[in-house]
């Protein structure tokens, strides 16, 4: 710490002042500088522990200088002095000091670093940024699940278009095979009528045989049909399995989804206060 300059004409509350300071830096937290002045001069510095204004007692009021304004036009005054200035980002304040007529006799400066301040800002700012871009991507992701279980779904109608199909196409083939049926009945009972005619049978006998080949083909046909028709089915059954599965995983996944999203913005949320704390340590208040 400085030595002050403690002469005769120094005002008793100057004098005051000037033995409570050093105390002050033990009942704050924050790195702190404090200077003292008379309506002439510094009388006191007591340097922060990480940075020092490089005056010394007996330095004159500068023109311009937050501590010299507070004292010439007797008001408040604050003000943020960028790192480009002392090194270090300050907050800046200074109150004219009064004896007990109300007149100025001086000023008392403090000077606040906010260096860890700025850089938190700045960490919660590009943290904030960063969360930002997860939320996005994990609701873009929402929207992909949402469109496969959409698609999924369309799928799934399909497949049951499919399955009605199927079953029209095994009501034709049973009625296909009914036919065919009757048809090589028919044949049968022609052949006997045939054989019964003797020689003018001869010619409806070839048409009886004809008939009853078709029908054989027609039920065979028939046969393959409904084994094609049973395959499909076990393939389309199968399908709509693994739909279930699929939609019940889409399903798992879109929950997870919001819940990540919901902590995601609560996260953000949380940043956002912490950097609304931080601009408040390094703002100006009045």
């Amino acid at each position: 710490m400085q030595e002050s300059i403690v002469q005769q004409d120094v005002h008793p509350v100057l004098q005051s002042f000037i033995h409570v300071a050093p105390y002050l830096q033990y009942l704050v937290n924050d790195d702190i500088t404090i200077g003292i002045y008379d309506r002439e001069k510094l009388l006191l510095n007591i340097p922060a522990k990480t940075f020092s204004l490089n005056v010394n007692p007996g330095d004159p009021l500068i023109d311009g200088d937050i501590i010299t304004n507070a004292i010439r036009e007797n008001k408040n005054q604050a003000m943020i002095v960028p790192a480009e200035i002392l090194g270090i980002n300050l907050v800046s304040r200074a109150i004219p000091v009064h004896d007990e007529q109300g007149n100025v006799i001086g000023g008392i400066g403090v000077g606040l670093n906010v260096e860890n301040a700025n850089k938190l800002s700045e960490i919660a700012g590009s943290l904030s940024s960063v969360i930002d871009d997860v939320t996005n991507t994990v609701q873009e992701m929402a929207g992909s699940v949402n469109e496969l279980a959409s698609n999924i779904g369309l799928v799934s109608e399909k497949a049951s278009e499919v399955t009605h199909s199927v079953d029209l196409i095994e009501n034709v083939s049973k009625v296909v095979r009914d036919t065919a049926d009757q048809s090589n009945l028919l044949g049968l009972n022609a052949a006997i009528e045939s054989a019964r005619a003797g020689e003018h049978g001869k010619g409806f006998g070839v048409v009886a045989d004809e008939i009853r080949k078709m029908a054989t083909n027609s039920k065979n046909s028939v046969q393959e049909i409904h084994g094609i028709t049973n395959q499909i089915k076990e393939v389309i059954e199968n399908l709509e399995k693994d739909i279930q599965k699929v939609n019940l995983e889409s399903n798992n996944q879109s929950a997870s989804i919001e819940e990540i999203t919901a902590t995601m913005e609560e996260i953000n949320g949380t940043i956002h206060n912490l950097a609304e704390l931080a601009r408040e340590n390094i703002e100006l208040k009045n």
